[in-house]
This record gives structure tokens, C-alpha cells and sequence, in this order.
């Protein structure tokens, strides 16, 4: 694979799981930083059709919208679900980490502590509860969260546990022993996905 171009603002944010999705299939691609002054002219060139970052260049296309992307990527390198049931099992567990994510970057990017703790002690347990219970429904949590190969779900799931939940708040996880063990085996089953994120700047968001 070659020219992929990943866009989005100097931060982890919305694109990281893409960020992710591509290093973990070892496909090169170029990491288009925007600084947040450059973005107001950008975005009033035309340059993304929502007028939203991300955007990513790949194969002649120019994509938008994360969980579009995410799709697309996903069914590119082999990491799609099949049809029917475990399309249900894989969107609907992205579309939960959409929510959380939604719901605590807002808070952290505000630095706003006492919502945050709110939300960690309120919200929080209960989504790693139903996460967790969908890992352990498939294959009794030994291998990925839908079927016998990974998903967009994987990657979803991963990247708020690593970018959100560790980051604000690693004493939720206590407890959550077979999610902490699928995010080792998920990080180590690809070595170009550790090294990046062993090696990444460190970011607030």
C-alpha cells in the first residue's frame, strides 16, 4: 500500500484509531499534521467535504467521517465483519465507543476534573461492563470481539481503552480482567501497532 495520507490536527483525538488501524496492517502512510491555526483557511478551501477532520487519501478517494474511514480501512485489509449477525456485534460496539468518546474528550479537552470524575464513577463501570460481557460471549473472551479474526470493533474498543480509560482514570479497569488481557493480546499481535504506540509524541488528547 502506498499513498495514504491521514489529516487531522496534532493530536490524538478522532483519528487515532485510524492512526491504528493502519499500523497495526503495516501499511505506510503519511501523517498530515494541522496545526489549529492553518484550519479555518483549510476548511474554507473546499479541503474536507464535511468540514470536518479527519480525512484520509487512499486509493484515489478523498474519505470523510471517522467511522466511514474506519469501515472502509477495515474492509480493505481483511478486518471487516461478515454479513448479517456479526455486522450487528461489530457496529454496535463501535457505536458505543463513539459514545464514550463523545461523551469524556469533551471534559478532559475542557479540563473540566469534576465531570470527568462524574462520568468515571457514574457511566464508566457500566460500559466496561457491557464490553466486556460481549467479549466474553464470543469464544469465552479468548480471542477478539467478534469472530475469529479482528474487527473494526477491536480497534474501536482499543483505542478508548488506551487513549481515554487508562489515560483518565486506569483504576476503572480493575476488576475488568479478561479486557485487560484481550488489550495485551490485541497490542502484541502486531508489532508495528506497539511500536508506534511505544514511540508516538505523548499527547493530553
Amino acid at each position: 500500500m502506498s499513498g495514504i495520507t491521514v489529516h487531522y490536527f496534532d493530536i490524538y483525538g478522532r483519528a487515532d484509531v485510524i492512526r491504528m488501524i493502519l499500523h497495526y496492517a503495516g501499511a505506510a502512510f503519511e501523517d498530515h499534521k494541522i496545526q489549529f491555526q492553518e484550519w479555518p483557511q483549510l476548511k474554507g478551501s473546499g479541503f474536507a467535504e464535511f468540514s470536518q477532520l479527519p480525512i484520509v487519501d487512499v486509493d484515489g478517494h478523498r474519505l470523510a467521517q471517522t467511522q466511514s474511514i474506519s469501515r472502509y480501512l477495515c474492509n480493505k485489509f481483511g478486518y471487516g465483519a461478515a454479513e448479517g449477525e456479526e455486522t450487528y456485534w461489530t457496529e454496535s460496539l463501535c457505536d458505543l465507543c463513539e459514545d464514550i468518546g463523545s461523551t469524556i474528550t469533551p471534559l478532559a479537552f475542557n479540563k473540566d476534573f469534576e465531570g470527568l470524575s462524574k462520568v468515571f464513577t457514574e457511566k464508566v463501570p457500566e460500559w466496561l461492563r457491557i464490553i466486556e460481557a460481549r467479549l466474553d460471549k464470543n469464544n469465552g473472551g479468548s480471542g477478539y470481539f467478534v469472530g475469529n479474526h479482528p474487527t473494526r470493533a477491536d480497534f474501536h474498543v482499543f483505542a478508548v481503552l488506551h487513549n481515554i480509560i487508562e489515560k483518565f482514570h486506569p483504576e476503572t479497569l480493575e476488576g475488568h480482567n479478561k479486557l485487560r488481557q484481550w488489550k495485551v493480546r490485541f497490542l502484541n499481535s502486531s508489532r508495528t501497532l506497539k511500536t508506534f504506540l511505544e514511540t508516538r509524541e505523548p499527547r493530553d488528547f
